[in-house]
C-alpha cells in the first residue's frame, strides 16, 4: 500500500479529499490527517509517508514553513489550495501536481496516476540500491571449486572478471587465466548473484566491479579492455546498479 498523509485545516475539504481517496484509490492508505504546522512538522520528521496532500494555508503558518523545517523531503507532494498564486513557489519542492479546490475526482485521479509512475520508478531504483547494499554486506570472499579434465581450480570471486556460456559448459575469465567448467552458466549465476555478478546477457555473467562503461551500442567495456554485449532489457537495470556503487 502507498502511505499518504493529508495536511489540511478546512474540515469539509479534508473529509472530502479523504473520501475521494478512500473510495477511488484502493492502493492508497491515508495514515494521518493533520490541520496545523507544528504537528505536521513533528509527524513528517518521525514518519515516512510516500505521498503528502498539502494545503498551502494552514493553522499556525503555511505549507512552505513545514517543508523548509525538514532536513530532507523523502516523499512526493500534491499541493491542494483554493489559490493558484503559490504555484511557482511550489515547483521548487518535489511536487507531483497542484490541485485547486474544490477538488475534482477526475483531476485527482490524473494526479495520482502521475504519482504512481514516479513512485514505480523510484521503487525499481530502491530495489537496485538494496541489492547492491546486500552485495556489499557479503564481501567475505567466496572460493569456487572448478573441476576440469586436467585439474581442479580454487577461484576467489574477486578474481573472476566474467563467465561466458558455451553450450552446456561455462568459460571462466579471471584476471590471469581462462578455465572451462562442465557446468552451465545458470548453475553459476545462482551462486555468484549473491556477490557482485549480474547476468547482463543470455550468454554472459559479469562481475560489476570490472565494468568500466556502458556503451550506447548495448555493450559494456570492461577494465581488461573487453566489450561484452548487454541485453536491451538488462541495460536500464545495470545502469541503476552501477549508479549506486
Amino acid at each position: 500500500m502507498i502511505k499518504a498523509v493529508i495536511i489540511e485545516d478546512e474540515f469539509n475539504a479534508l473529509n472530502t479529499l479523504d473520501k475521494l481517496i478512500r473510495y477511488t484509490q484502493k492502493d492508497i492508505d491515508v495514515i494521518a490527517k493533520i490541520d496545523n504546522v507544528p504537528e505536521a512538522i513533528s509527524f513528517l520528521k518521525a514518519e515516512s509517508p510516500d505521498l503528502v496532500f498539502l494545503d498551502i494555508e494552514l493553522i499556525g503558518g503555511n505549507a512552505f514553513q513545514i517543508l523548509e523545517a525538514l532536513d530532507s523531503i523523502d516523499f512526493k507532494i500534491i499541493f491542494t489550495t483554493a489559490y493558484d498564486e503559490f504555484a511557482i513557489k511550489a515547483i521548487k519542492f518535489d511536487t507531483i501536481d497542484y490541485l485547486l479546490k474544490p477538488i475534482d475526482s477526475d483531476e485527482l485521479s490524473e494526479c495520482i496516476d502521475r504519482f504512481r509512475v514516479a513512485y514505480k520508478k523510484e521503487q525499481v531504483y530502491k530495489n537496485a540500491v538494496d541489492k547492491v547494499s546486500e552485495i556489499n554486506q557479503k564481501e567475505i570472499e567466496k572460493t569456487l571449486l572448478i573441476k576440469t579434465a586436467e585439474a581442479q581450480y580454487f577461484l576467489q570471486t574477486k578474481d573472476i572478471v566474467r563467465c561466458q556460456s558455451d553450450g552446456a559448459y561455462t568459460v571462466f575469465h579471471t584476471v590471469d587465466k581462462t578455465i572451462m567448467s562442465a557446468r552451465n552458466l545458470k548453475y553459476y549465476e545462482n551462486i555468484l548473484s549473491e556477490h557482485t555478478f549480474v547476468r547482463v546477457h543470455q550468454s554472459h555473467l559479469v562481475n560489476i566491479k570490472y565494468i568500466k562503461t556502458i556503451n550506447a551500442n548495448n555493450t559494456v567495456h570492461l577494465t581488461n579492455g573487453e566489450e561484452i554485449p548487454v541485453a536491451t532489457r538488462k541495460k536500464s537495470y545495470l545502469k541503476q546498479v552501477l549508479d549506486t556503487l
